[in-house]
């Protein structure tokens, strides 16, 4: 691709135009939203990024006007702090206001922080943060947090430099904080603070200098900034970068066709248009302009290929010493075989509502985590078959039921559902054993809450008690069954052009089944469990996007087999509960499969545990699990538990440390070429796992060949069997240690 293919894209403005656009604009729902001070009064705007036209929304906004405040937005609604009055930033504001962009209501909370210009602000996790800043006379080093809803302040400690004219941006589970001044000197230093607990200082390996008032942001493995400004006030125009998280280079990036003027105090934002990520640029001191790059087109032009996640960086390229900082004390001083219940709030289950549920008890329906909102739908009640639609907001804690509107689906259970960007798409579901059968697909929009059917040009075959995943803007549909088969095909759905293809994939394809559970983790996704007509299930199969290729996991300390659990995905860990087996016992137990590791553990669980039940629903959002509803045997339950559990990607460290970074990204080549290099990739990995997977887990030089009784559990060899007093698995004591030979 040449550069001459790729340019800015200039948007044309229209509608009432502010008369400047130099405080942070704000993103709700295709809309921008903005407040311009004149320093008399303050107005509201917004801008459509559909016809892009300015509209005035209101018209002198019952606060003070100021220069140089920041903003955040949440669920629409603006915050507002800091700033002053006048523009030599003498005459400071403490004031800490909430707009309403949607009912345009305005209030100020009391109780803010000491006043202050040329600060930061960002969104995480249903907190809003403020850095540092600086008045007349001092530069700040401090972070402080307001939990929304609560009213509340808390500090945080902070350790890097006093600065202002800086930029904080969110990126996954971590914050970024870059650039800026200390008074003296321009920063070139790039913080990360995990958790809201732990700083890290990135060893950028190849420093350039950052600027004040650049705009940054975070997309993908990269953190990109533009434009800014020197010590002095000189503006920058070739300040256009991307540092890459995982490796910890800078990266220049094009100055193609229309590259927006120098400027300062503009606003930077990801825009998402179906399959393209854009770069969005606007506004600033002296610009009303708003340009748009595309950043799919640009990561192709300088090869911008994403390594791996933020947290992968950080298991793989910090070392051990200094990596131990970043896991909670608890945890750190935890001793081998120590059980996880000594952390506190790790691994706790908790009844997550005391509100009356909203949904009647219920089995075989679907709950989704789509941004802050667990959707749960249909189901099979104590008397009839639903397809009635409910919303949990996780930060308030309350249920609502939507009304339907649009294309519903008719009532069902045992639908599957999957979230891509603000959509959900649910697929199949039965109304009984002897009933129909549905193989129809819908979508429904979660911000206008309205359903639509989706019109296919292919069909598959009607089914209950599928998988339904979603990989690369593509739906993947495996296994299920009708009144009289199970299935073991695959099949995908391209929401681009809204056509089923039945994949021929190979390698060691599952048996028929359904009950099961699948996750995607690194274009890879992991099957585990189910019925195949005879039988429950334990075993754990990943099938590769790239290769169309499956596999069969030889892995350890397998949970018992079972079908109708339930599974989530956080970090790189599967998480599954409950199910029930062949003999008809049900599961009540929490087990966790390493994705890197390859290895499963039982987690011990304390609290308030949910009764054994089979067909409930399991979901995830940050590193808090979410169960609802199913059949305990006894009755059908509308009950809500939750378990907060520890992000595995702070721990294993002498092992993740070893590991390979491994792309995500499906490679550019197509055709079969492409599909049998990554075989060939795939097959020497699996290889070397398998080699792996039969040395000693203590020595790691000879074969495994002694197994303890009578737990019978296999790890290591019979020289390093002879040191040990307990298994190394359940810590028991063996009766006696038998070597075996392999032949």
């Amino acid at each position: 691709m040449s550069q001459i293919a790729l340019k800015w894209e200039i948007q044309r403005l229209q509608g009432t135009l502010p008369n400047k656009i130099t405080n942070p604009c704000t993103f709700y729902e295709d809309n921008l939203y903005l407040i311009v001070d004149n320093y008399k009064q303050n107005d509201l705007y917004s801008l459509s990024l559909i016809d892009f036209k300015w509209r005035r929304l209101y018209n002198g906004i019952p606060f003070k006007a100021r220069y140089n405040s920041q903003f955040v937005m949440n669920q629409g609604k603006i915050y507002c702090y800091g700033g002053s009055i006048d523009i030599e930033g003498t005459i400071l504001l403490d004031e800490f206001l909430e707009i309403d962009v949607v009912q345009l209501k305005f209030r100020q909370i009391k109780s803010a922080p000491t006043g202050r210009v040329e600060h930061s602000m960002c969104m995480y996790r249903g907190q809003i943060l403020i850095i540092g800043g600086r008045t007349q006379k001092k530069i700040f080093n401090d972070c402080k947090t307001y939990s929304i809803g609560s009213d509340k302040w808390n500090q945080i400690e902070f350790e890097p430099a006093h600065r202002f004219g800086h930029q904080c941006t969110v990126y996954e589970d971590t914050i970024i904080v870059t650039g800026g001044s200390d008074g003296q000197l321009i920063l070139d230093d790039v913080w990360l603070l995990v958790d809201l607990r732990t700083w890290i200082r990135l060893e950028i390996k190849n420093p350039l200098p950052i600027f004040r008032h650049q705009a940054a942001l975070a997309m993908k493995e990269y953190l990109i900034i533009f434009g800014g400004c020197t010590f002095d006030g000189q503006r920058c125009n070739d300040n256009f970068y991307a540092l890459n998280i995982v490796t910890l280079k800078w990266i220049e990036l094009p100055k193609v066709s229309r590259h927006p003027y120098p400027r300062v105090q503009h606003t930077m934002l990801c825009l998402l248009n179906q399959s393209r990520e854009d770069i969005l640029v606007i506004g600033g001191l002296n610009y009303q302009d708003l340009s748009i790059l595309n950043f799919s087109q640009m990561a192709n032009l300088v090869d911008l290929q994403p390594q791996s996640s933020l947290m992968s960086y950080r298991s793989h390229t910090v070392e051990r010493e200094e990596f131990l900082q970043d896991i909670p004390l608890e945890v750190q001083n935890l001793e081998e075989g120590t059980s996880f219940l000594e952390l506190g709030k790790y691994y706790e289950w908790k009844i997550e509502s005391n509100q009356e549920m909203k949904f009647t008890p219920r089995t075989g329906h679907s709950v989704v985590q789509c941004q802050e909102n667990l959707f749960l739908f249909c189901g099979s009640d104590e008397t009839t078959i639903v397809n009635d639609m409910h919303c949990y907001n996780i930060f308030k804690k309350q249920w609502e039921q939507i009304p339907p509107k649009g294309i519903l689906p008719s009532p069902r259970s045992g639908c599957k559902g999957v979230a891509h960007q603000h959509d959900i798409y649910y697929f199949g579901g039965y109304t009984n054993r002897r009933g129909e059968y549905f193989n129809d697909l819908y979508v429904f929009d979660t911000k206008l809450r309205q359903w639509n059917q989706i019109r296919t040009t292919r069909e598959i075959q009607p089914r209950v008690d599928m998988s339904l995943v979603i990989n690369n803007e593509k739906l993947y549909v495996f296994g299920g069954a009708d009144s009289s088969n199970r299935f073991n095909d695959l099949h995908c759905f391209d929401i681009q052009n809204n056509q089923w293809v039945k994949l021929q994939t190979h390698g060691q394809i599952p048996s028929p089944r359904f009950g099961h559970t699948a996750e995607v983790y690194k274009n890879q996704m992991y099957v585990f469990g189910g019925w195949d007509g005879f039988k429950t299930l334990d075993e754990l199969y990943t099938y590769s996007f790239a290769s169309n290729y499956w596999y069969l996991e030889k892995v350890r300390n397998k949970p018992p087999s079972r079908y109708r659990h339930s599974s989530t995905i956080i970090g790189y860990s599967i998480y599954i509960f409950g199910g029930v087996d062949a003999a008809m016992t049900r599961y009540n137990d929490l087990y966790e499969f390493n994705c890197e590791l390859k290895e499963w553990k039982f987690i011990e669980t304390a609290g308030n545990t949910p009764s054994a039940r089979t067909f409930h629903q399991l979901c995830s959002y940050e590193t808090n699990i979410y169960l609802i509803g199913g059949n305990d045997g006894t009755k059908k339950n509308n009950d809500m538990y939750s378990i907060q559990v520890f992000d595995h990607r702070f721990s294993d460290l002498s092992s993740i440390s070893q590991l390979e970074i491994q792309s995500t990204i499906v490679p550019k080549e197509n055709g079969l070429i492409s599909i049998l290099k990554n075989q060939v990739n795939e097959l020497g990995q699996r290889l070397r796992e398998e080699q792996e997977f039969n040395l000693c887990q203590i020595c790691q030089s000879k074969d495994i060949n002694s197994v303890f009784l009578e737990c019978g559990h296999r790890f290591c060899c019979y020289e390093c069997s002879n040191k040990l007093e307990l298994c190394k698995i359940c810590l028991k004591k063996p009766s006696r240690i038998i070597k075996i030979f392999v032949v």
